[in-house]
């Protein structure tokens, strides 16, 4: 049997099948079409060399700001796929109901690697951050069901910014007003927090099953963390209930001391993101493999860490069954990945530098086959 490329000689991770082992895999049309322990035999038109590297699904990075066009805040996916590793970015929120078309037309579908939006519940979304994310009369749950209606085949979810910068004296409203809108469309509200007003322990109460935490290990008042010490009542009340907990470092949403107080008091997150924008890019979240690097270094084994930006944001997107996985027959994204050794001096977004001594890097990316 032929085959298109034939990735060789690697360690083959994908959490959901159980897979942790020497395999080559090989792609046809775009999709995967073998996996064993040895196909040096098979004819292929490209052989990758994967020896030293991890084989793993392609990496699903499921905050950040790609709508490039529309704002200043966003970067292009595909100028960084190849860098990060990243064949899937979820946008979180930079279109709103206003100018979603145009977000679809001039960068969603033009783009190499995958694209899956969250819509914002503030019609103009990021493109006029600093003015009117929270102004009352841009809260509209009409027109973001029918965005949604008109866009079902892309759009998974609702983003609402919740903190005092950028709601002003609305406090609540624009997160019950996105909760709303997520009932009606029915999709998942993804919360971005930051200083109160309004609070965590608020908000939390308010999230259904689904729902996301966004920025979870910020180290600023009203986070996750009570008195430097514990993790709130109301965080581990809301993950009973099914909420999702998203780290989404980004430029200043990470703190070494709350997460780990945190994953000491077993409070890991569901899902590792690097809320990559322009001012996080020269940042601790540079990359993504950089921000799972931290949660290696945190304690959390590597096939973990591997499923928490595969198998996890997939499961979250209602997108298992296509990304997230190697299984035979799915659109081959795939992503190799190098463990190094050594003394990586990595910052949180508080102050404080930690040394790690094992770190992730992208080697190559491929989206339905193709190498970015």
């Amino acid at each position: 049997m032929r085959f298109d490329t034939i990735i060789a000689g690697g360690r083959l991770i994908d959490p959901v099948q159980g897979r942790d082992e020497r395999a080559d895999l090989a792609i046809r049309d775009g999709r995967v079409a073998a996996v064993a322990p040895d196909l040096s035999g098979a004819e292929a038109e490209t052989r990758l060399d994967a020896s030293g590297c991890l084989v793993v699904p392609g990496l699903i990075d499921f905050h950040t700001h790609v709508t490039h066009r529309l704002d200043a805040l966003s970067i292009d996916a595909d100028a960084h796929a190849a860098a990060g590793g990243v064949t899937t970015w979820v946008d979180a929120g930079g279109a709103g109901a206003a100018n979603f078309a145009a977000f679809r037309h001039y960068v969603i579908e033009p783009a190499q690697v995958r694209i899956v939006p969250f819509l914002n519940i503030s019609e103009p979304g990021l493109a006029c951050l600093e003015v009117v994310h929270g102004v009352i009369e841009h809260l509209d749950v009409d027109s973001v069901w029918e965005t949604v209606e008109a866009n079902r085949d892309l759009i998974r979810g609702i983003k609402v910014l919740s903190c005092a910068m950028r709601v002003g004296p609305n406090g609540l409203i624009p997160l019950r007003t996105a909760l709303e809108a997520g009932a009606a469309t029915g999709l998942p509200v993804m919360c971005h927090i930051g200083a109160p007003p309004p609070g965590l322990g608020d908000m939390l109460p308010l999230m259904r099953g689904g729902d996301i935490i966004t920025h979870c290990y910020k180290g600023r008042k009203g986070c996750l963390v009570v008195a430097g010490e514990r993790v709130r009542d109301e965080a581990w009340a809301a993950r009973r209930r099914g909420v999702l907990f998203d780290v989404g470092h980004g430029a200043g949403s990470f703190s070494w001391h709350v997460a780990r107080v945190a994953l000491e008091q077993g409070f890991a997150p569901d899902i590792i993101s690097a809320d990559l924008h322009r001012t996080s890019l020269g940042s601790g979240a540079f990359s993504l493999p950089a921000v799972m690097s931290k949660f290696l270094h945190l304690g959390l084994p590597l096939v973990e860490v591997i499923r928490l930006v595969t198998a996890a944001p997939a499961q979250a997107l209602g997108l298992q069954d296509s990304i997230g996985t190697l299984r035979l027959g799915v659109e081959a994204d795939v992503t190799l990945l190098r463990l190094e050794v050594g003394r990586f001096p990595m910052p949180d977004t508080e102050g404080a530098t930690e040394v790690l001594v094992q770190r992730l890097t992208a080697v190559r990316a491929l989206r339905r086959g193709v190498v970015l």
